[in-house]
């Protein structure tokens, strides 16, 4: 086998959920990813309202909950999205359903991908709802099944284990980032507003908003950036935070059934 001379010092992963079921399971998602210098989260027809149970979940790993992109359908992730390798993890295998070693996978990446010779590739972890898993249909959109290395009965890992142990498998394999390195020294959490307990529901305040006809494509001064700064203005609670998500997203829910309704 060909052994190509390609650099993954630089390549990014990305975490793509289909059809989460829990909160909770998002949130502790987006803490393993900060674990593992992953950045961008990506939900395609999540099942459940991001509210307060996910931030404390994340706890302080809360960027890519806060920043995550949110999409309706594999249609509009594939419209959107740049190219790049789609790796489905499955604990399942059976007819039509071929599964490989994630090891096994990557290795045949690097001899056969032409996409590992971009500059900045980027490879999708594709994970499926916490019942069920992957369906056929979502395999069929990816270029590779694999899964994960367990010595148990039970094959099937929680979703956000699997999300980091896919994570932390791939960065021991191809590298990527600086490993951390603790000096010793007690971490404490930033309870300043925006930080720690205190997280502002940025991209929820941004959907809803957009849900209500409003353009915020101007970057310095928009309907998102005025209301953001009043509500951070009175430094809120956790439990006001909480209460200002949960409204939101059912704002959010019942403007797009509206417009639903509006368009048939």
């Amino acid at each position: 086998m060909e052994n190509k001379s390609i650099n993954l010092e630089f390549y990014d992963l990305v975490v793509v959920l289909i059809r989460p079921i829990y909160e909770r399971n998002i949130g502790a998602a987006s803490r393993a990813m900060s674990n593992m210098g992953v950045k961008r989260l990506i939900l395609i027809e999540p099942q459940c309202e991001i509210t307060f149970n996910a931030q404390q979940a994340a706890a302080t790993g809360q960027d890519a909950l806060q920043n995550r992109t949110t999409y309706l359908s594999w249609e509009e992730f594939k419209e959107k999205e740049a190219a790049g390798i789609l790796l489905a993890f499955s604990a399942r295998d059976g007819r039509g359903r071929k599964t490989s070693e994630l090891n096994d996978t990557l290795d045949q990446l690097i001899s056969s991908s032409p996409l590992l010779e971009k500059n900045h590739p980027i490879v999708y972890l594709i994970f499926g709802p916490e019942d069920w898993g992957l369906s056929a249909m979502d395999l069929g959109h990816c270029h590779h099944c694999v899964c994960l290395p367990t010595f148990g009965e039970n094959s099937s890992l929680n979703l956000a284990q699997a999300v980091l142990l896919a994570m932390y498998s791939i960065r021991m394999k191809w590298g990527g980032g600086k490993r951390t390195v603790l000096d010793g020294s007690v971490r404490t959490r930033d309870k300043s507003p925006g930080n720690g307990n205190l997280v502002f529901p940025e991209e929820t305040l941004k959907i809803w908003l957009e849900e209500m006809g409003f353009d915020l494509s101007k970057k310095k001064i928009n309907a998102f950036t005025t209301l953001r700064r009043i509500l951070l203005q009175n430094t809120p609670t956790p439990r006001e935070l909480n209460i200002l998500e949960i409204v939101l997203q059912q704002s959010i829910r019942k403007l797009r059934d509206l417009n639903n309704f509006k368009n048939k």
